[in-house]
């Protein structure tokens, strides 16, 4: 036998391709059962760990989330809602997501007994992720793009975008953040909050809307109160008002922004 023949023989076996198709089916059925179930898999490798005081980092396994980022793909849209339609409430919000699935029912396109409702992850004020029990559904919908729906008189923009990474979704936030300028007033005394919408339009730029004030009605409060203001009003920001009362009291209303640097700790 010649010196290359004798190599070639000695070559080691080829990877189990088939072995390695049925290990991704076994993750993508867990990572079924963990998004559409709530069931998390209790003996999936976690990860490498590194100890630091308090705190534990995970690097995880290159594989299980390649595995995991394809399957999230392929059943996860990022619903973005546009305009005032990002003021619309969480329970709102989420019976727009699942009117969507109720569509497709109705329109002959699933079977409803083979339909159940996806979850819903809301991201931020305007952006929530859906995981659809269909892929079918997924793709109809990031393949429509957008659309307008009428709620009484108003009607709302919403778009439809594939899933997107934590990094991706901070981007998009970092987006909408130049396109909106909003602002809280911090700790409001009694004293001043009769005065306090008119002051805020006077001293930094007209009030595109208030927020309630009192989250739960049935326990009213009176903290802090948040503003969305004309954008183009931002060079206009204040970091407080001072409020002079007839019986010469001055109080402090302190201000920030969606520009105010982020407590790292909080």
């Amino acid at each position: 036998m010649e010196e290359g023949e004798h190599q070639r023989g000695a070559r080691s076996p080829p990877p189990d391709a088939g072995g390695d198709r049925d290990e991704d089916e076994r993750l993508r059925e867990l990572m079924r059962l963990c998004y559409e179930e709530g069931i998390m898999p209790p003996n999936i490798d976690p990860g490498e760990m590194t100890v630091d005081g308090r705190e534990v980092r995970f690097k995880v396994s290159e594989r299980i989330d390649r595995v995991k980022i394809a399957w999230l793909k392929e059943h996860t849209v990022t619903v973005i809602f546009r305009e005032r339609a990002r003021f619309l409430p969480k329970r709102v919000k989420d019976d727009i997501v699942r009117a969507f699935e109720d569509d497709k029912v109705r329109d002959g396109s699933f079977e409803a007994e083979n339909l159940r409702h996806g979850r819903v992850k809301v991201e931020s004020p305007n952006v929530v992720s859906y995981v659809a029990k269909s892929r079918s559904i997924a793709a109809w919908m990031v393949t429509k793009g957008h659309e307008e729906i009428t709620i009484g008189c108003d009607t709302y923009k919403l778009e439809f975008k594939p899933w997107m990474s934590e990094a991706q979704l901070r981007d998009q936030q970092r987006e909408e953040d130049e396109l909106t300028f909003w602002i809280i007033a911090v700790q409001v005394p009694l004293d001043s909050f009769f005065y306090l919408e008119a002051q805020v339009a006077r001293a930094i730029g007209p009030i595109i809307r208030t927020h309630p004030t009192e989250p739960d009605h049935l326990k009213p409060s009176l903290v802090n109160i948040k503003f969305d203001i004309d954008p183009t009003s931002r060079p206009n920001m204040k970091d407080k008002i001072w409020v002079i009362t007839s019986e010469g009291d001055e109080l402090e209303v302190k201000l920030t922004s969606s520009a105010t640097p982020r407590c790292r700790r909080c």
